[in-house]
């Protein structure tokens, strides 16, 4: 202060000298000497800014905040440029109107803001982007934020704010795009340009990995009196922008041309992004030209100060974040973007074009976490050299570069450890994925994806135990968190954990205290209820995804253009009408929630109805109607391939959400008939939309197979578990026994072998073995297509490591699911379900639906059939759950391997026991199973009856529970023999003696036993189970096995009731005698009619339906060949005209009936 007064006695008119006094004053709180001051200055010079705003800032320190901002405008209206007034004055109105809770106030606040922001600019910027005056090069930024600052006020401001701010984001960017004033028309670079402009650098960098630019570019580029384009790449520095600019809109249009619609999605490589700079500005080495300065002497630019470009390139890229992420909002989707002087589309390309921007000018572990997420959950890819240590490059595999890329920067970031460590986990690298996440924990305590993330990795070891306490952390931050509920479910499902699951109406539950909540017809809250709820709001919630994809994708006369493609025909004029009328809802304003209409799913669905159909018109063009031939057949036609183009996706379509409730958990879970299709419906959905996406298929559709030579059928199966896995030991046998003069029998295992002996056993069975486990869906539907296979059926389902998307891009024409996954895939890359009257129902198909309520009103029915006959999984009916048509496989769908390979019991050949007495093989078998139990409960009475569930703990549910232990309490001489499933070695230990030891088998009602069951019956152990579910046929598949021994009705009872009955009176009829055999041995013999049942059972098992595999096989073969038949007839669509043409069977029943000729022959024991 004293050196102040000082120079201001000595310069008593030096204004910077009385502003600092004026600050001091200011700061001692001594505001009266302060405003003194500047009134001071004032006088000396009426128009410094420096003193109005210090006058302003005072008059608030002062609460006189009407004079503060009337100061702060004046020096606003002086010198627009002058920053700090600025800052003042948006920020005493943001303060307005975030702290009022009047709506009006706060709109006119904004208001306001915006209209000072508007003044402003109109000051600095002319309508075209030049300055009309001055602004420092440091400074730029600032107005930058000005444009930025604008765009924010006008989304916040009705009716059309996003759209209007968008000018004014693009203004902010294209300050820095251009070179420093003057310049030219021709250097006058805008929006449009920069993005088409990084489109190409990409296309440029890329080309050495990628091969040459593409030819559209190239032309689009090469303009008339200069080299061409192709030259202009290869003579640097390459004024990029200038050519673009030049370019009017051609550059533009050849890139939407290659997009199909949007800007090409380009997958490039962070190494990569940080050369685009360099390539977008070589003139200025990568800097941004508008903060260079041009030297007069050369007429170069000069860079400017290393803290200037940052604060210009930190802000360039806040702007281009801000929009990015407005415009991946879903109601943004498919917009047409104002300003760029094109039909520009929001889109994902789009928006990744303007990350790569982003990270290149101002890179941070943020932003490379936000591009990983968005990259995710692309399905492109594209072609990589062998350096990187793979061919094809997709969006997950892109993901994790730019992940590591940010872990480079800040090893600790826990959004990226997290990011990355899930897609490890999808790897199947779950234990360094595990690892990830514990870091990631570390560092952020409260993260709720990550306690999560890591939960379902722990889950996933087979730890369920230990991921609860994850699940419940990330539940106490974010409760809703569906992952974490839905883990948690699973979690405490899996080890009987009942707590707090409440109840569905009609069933029983459990409270917090574990005590049982009687059946109601309301249900009571709980965290299975919160689990249901959740999987219906998600469900929900796509209805809103991509609407009116399809109106600016394709006119409804160029959808049935395709119709009429996939038909072979024109279509009639009733044919016509309806297809319209499918059409017309997603033409329409239609409320998609409450209708339930699902756009996305349309057009995938769309796509995978018409491509078996496409490839059938274009058998009948090559071969003709016959469904094999005498010699071989070729198709060498171009013309074909040219005819039958396959349909594509809207290019702006976004992958479709699925719930976080897996298929393979509606086992279990007590979710509608609708909800649990639909559960099934949105993950093929999801697969469909990666396959159709991706950039190797070909233009057209999968060519079709030629005719089977003499019949014989080429025949491919695809399955994960080729291993020690149950399915091998099932069907081991299956692929040797197909009759090797009707089938050509192709096996493609798509997980890496464990060592065990199943897989080479099964290779050396099939004559076309293929380990494709580290083959790309290419190479693997290459293959398929190149060993012209007529019928793929699909081993794995919706189970873990399971290839649907060979499936899904439909290289076969005909296409089935088979064994490995009980239930409906509701796909249209499925046509057939192999199953059987018991395990599915009739009714529960939609193609019998259809042909039951054909001719009604489909309000009646809650349903639309708008491809034909095929139902909408999207429909409100809870009558029907399968999209498939049935194969109906006489006695059981399943089939076992029992009788070849497992028959160490007794040791004996099928021939070697037929020749032994009845009565010996039973005394024998008795004695067997007396030493078991002895071994297993040493201190068990022989009258103690056993009741057994040897299945893992989450098929186990409250009230299945309830019903065992009132069975114990009716039969007070039983245990219940569960597994600790899965423990440490028990489940070998006791793999054969438990199957012996047992008395009866109570299975569960809401996931039946599958293998074990087969396991137990083979061994003569009855089963007691109930088909619960028409639709669930998971929980009919221990009544298909056991209605297959020949003895079905003994076992299967309808109703808990009859299941609870059932079991306490055959406890109660057994009996046992003591009985010497010839050796002296005492043998406790059985009386009673559950050892009559176990007699019957076991003595008639190499003869019962269940086991016999052969004759299983040839029933398979017998469908497999009518599914061809059907399809080259093309009587398998309903309403095709082959159909319409047809009778009886084909006609009245979608189902293939398969006959079995050979009746078995089972012998009933006294």
């Amino acid at each position: 202060m004293p050196l102040l007064s000082a120079l201001r006695s000595i310069h008593p008119r030096h204004i910077p000298v009385l502003l600092l006094l004026a600050c001091t004053h200011h700061t001692l709180g001594d505001y009266q000497t302060s405003i003194a001051l500047s009134f001071e200055a004032l006088s000396i010079d009426p128009e410094c800014v420096e003193a109005m705003s210090n006058l302003g800032t005072t008059y608030k320190a002062l609460g006189r905040e009407d004079d503060a901002f009337e100061w702060w405008m004046k020096a606003l209206r002086i010198r627009p440029t002058y920053w700090d007034a600025m800052d003042n004055i948006l920020g005493k109105l943001f303060d307005v109107a975030q702290n009022t809770p009047d709506n009006n106030r706060r709109r006119e606040a904004y208001s306001q803001a915006l209209r000072v922001c508007e003044s402003v600019i109109g000051q600095v910027v002319q309508d075209d982007g030049r300055l009309r005056i001055p602004v420092r090069t440091d400074e730029m930024h600032r107005l930058q934020r000005m444009f930025f600052t604008t765009a924010t006020l006008r989304t916040l401001l009705p009716p059309n704010g996003i759209l209007d701010a968008m000018q004014d984001y693009w203004r902010a960017i294209e300050l820095v795009l251009r070179p420093p004033q003057p310049y030219g028309d021709d250097e006058c670079y805008d929006m449009r340009d920069l993005l088409v402009a990084t489109c190409i650098a990409g296309y440029i960098i890329s080309s050495a990995s990628d091969g040459p630019v593409p030819d559209a570019i190239v032309e689009s580029l090469s303009l008339e009196g200069q080299p061409p384009f192709s030259e202009l790449i290869h003579r640097p520095p390459l004024d990029l922008f200038r050519v673009v600019h030049a370019s009017g809109e051609r550059a533009l249009n050849a890139l939407l041309h290659i997009g199909g619609g949007v800007f090409p999605t380009l997958l490039l490589l962070p190494d990569q992004i940080m050369r685009l700079q360099m390539v977008l500005f070589p003139f200025s080495l990568g800097v941004a030209p508008a903060i260079c300065t041009r030297n007069p002497h050369t007429g170069h630019l000069d860079l400017p100060p290393e803290s200037m470009r940052q604060k210009t390139n930190l802000m360039t890229s806040t702007v281009l974040l801000t929009l990015a992420k407005r415009l991946q909002d879903e109601s943004l989707a498919n917009l047409r973007l104002p300003g760029l002087g094109g039909p520009v589309n929001v889109s994902v390309s789009l928006v990744l074009l303007l990350y790569y921007v982003a990270v290149s000018i101002s890179p941070s572990p943020s932003t490379y976490n936000n591009l990983g997420i968005l990259l995710c959950a692309l399905s492109s890819s594209r072609d990589m050299p062998r350096t990187h240590g793979q061919n094809l490059l997709n969006g997950p595999a892109l993901a994790r570069f730019y992940y590591q890329a940010g872990l480079q920067l800040d090893p600790e970031h826990p959004h990226l450890l997290t990011n990355l460590g899930s897609l490890l986990k999808d790897q199947g690298r779950v234990e360094e994925a595990i690892e990830l996440y514990m870091k990631a924990i570390r560092r952020k305590p409260d993260f709720d994806i990550a306690l999560a993330n890591l939960g379902n990795a722990v889950k996933d070891l087979g730890r369920s135990w230990d991921a609860i306490e994850y699940y419940r952390r990330a539940i106490s931050l974010n409760p809703d968190l569906p992952e974490a509920t839905c883990g948690l479910v699973n979690s405490l499902s899996a080890i009987c954990d009942w707590r707090g699951r409440g109840s569905v109406p009609n069933e029983m539950g459990v409270d917090e205290n574990g005590g049982i909540i009687m059946p109601s017809q309301t249900g009571t809250p709980g965290w299975i209820t919160k689990m249901i709820e959740i999987c219906e709001r998600q469900i929900d919630a796509a209805y809103m995804q991509t609407v009116g994809i399809m109106q600016k994708s394709a006119t409804k006369e160029e959808w049935l253009q395709v119709v009429e493609n996939a038909q072979g025909r024109a279509l009639r004029e009733d044919e016509r009408a309806h297809w319209l009328e499918c059409l017309q809802r997603y033409y329409d304003g239609d409320d998609r929630m409450r209708n339930g209409i699902n756009e996305v799913g349309f057009v995938i669905r769309f796509m995978d109805w018409a491509q078996p159909r496409l490839q059938r018109q274009w058998y009948i063009q090559a071969f003709g109607k016959i469904v094999s031939s005498d010699e071989p057949m070729f198709d060498t036609s171009p013309e074909l391939e040219r005819r039958f183009l396959r349909p594509v996706l809207p290019a702006n379509m976004t992958s479709p959400p699925v719930p976080s409730v897996l298929p393979f958990h509606t086992f279990t879970y007590p979710l509608s008939l609708r909800a649990a299709r639909l559960v099934a419906h949105r993950n093929a959905l999801r697969i469909s939309f990666m396959a159709h996406s991706q950039t190797w298929l070909p233009p057209h559709v999968y060519r079709p197979p030629p005719p089977p030579l003499n019949g014989k059928l080429n025949i491919g199966y695809v399955s994960n578990d080729v291993n020690d896995h149950p399915l091998s030991h099932l069907m081991q046998s299956v692929f040797e026994l197909h009759d090797r003069n009707k089938f050509n029998v192709f096996l493609y295992t798509t997980s890496p072998w464990d060592g065990t002996e199943y897989r080479p056993r099964i290779a050396s069975r099939v004559e076309y073995f293929r380990d494709v486990s580290t083959w790309s869906a290419r190479d693997i539907i290459d293959d398929i297509s190149r060993h012209n296979i007529h019928i793929l059926i699909n081993l794995g389902g919706y189970t873990k490591g399971a290839r649907n998307d060979i499936f899904a891009a439909r290289p076969c024409p005909v296409q089935m699911q088979c064994m490995g996954y009980a239930g409906t895939l509701s796909a249209g890359w499925c046509d057939y379900l192999l199953c059987c009257i018991i395990s599915c129902p009739p009714d529960m198909s939609a193609a019998e639906f259809w042909r039951k309520n054909r001719g009604k009103d489909k309000e009646q029915t809650h349903v639309i059939f708008d491809f034909d006959a095929d139902a909408d999984p999207e429909s409100r009916s809870n009558e029907w759950m399968y999209t498939e048509k049935f194969i109906n496989i006489p006695h059981s769908f399943m089939a076992t391997d029992h009788k070849q390979s497992f028959r160490e019991d007794e040791g004996l050949t099928v021939e070697e026991r037929a020749r032994v007495p009845p009565e010996e093989l039973w005394r024998n078998e008795e004695k067997r199973r007396a030493t078991m139990r002895r071994q297993i409960f040493p201190d068990l009475p022989q009258d103690v009856v056993i009741f057994a569930n040897f299945s893992q703990l989450y098929k186990i549910d409250p009230a299945i529970f309830a019903v065992w232990l009132r069975i114990l309490t009716q039969v007070p001489r039983s245990i219940l023999w569960l597994l600790r499933f899965p423990a440490a070695g028990e489940e070998h230990l006791l793999r054969t003696a438990r199957d012996w030891a047992a008395d009866l088998f109570l299975d569960t009602a809401e996931c039946n036993a599958h293998t074990i069951a087969a396991d137990v019956l083979w061994t003569g152990t009855p089963i007691l189970t109930i088909p619960k579910h028409p639709h669930r046929m998971c929980s009919r598949v221990a009544a298909s096995m056991a209605g297959a021994t020949g003895f079905g009705d003994l076992m299967i009872v309808e109703n808990v009731e009859e299941y609870e009955h059932r079991a306490v009176d055959f406890a109660r009829s057994v009996k046992y005698v003591d009985e010497q055999d010839p050796t002296g041995t005492t043998i406790p013999r059985g009386r009673g009619e559950l050892i009559k049942l176990r007699r019957n059972i076991f003595l008639n098992r190499d003869r019962a339906p269940l086991f016999d595999t052969m004759r299983w096989t040839r029933n398979v073969e017998k469908g497999y060949r009518e599914a061809w038949k059907r399809w080259v007839e093309g009587t398998q669509y309903e309403m095709s005209d082959e159909w319409e043409r047809s009778e009886g069977d084909v006609k009245d029943s979608s189902i293939i009936w398969i006959p079995d000729e050979d009746p078995p022959e089972i012998i009933i024991y006294d």
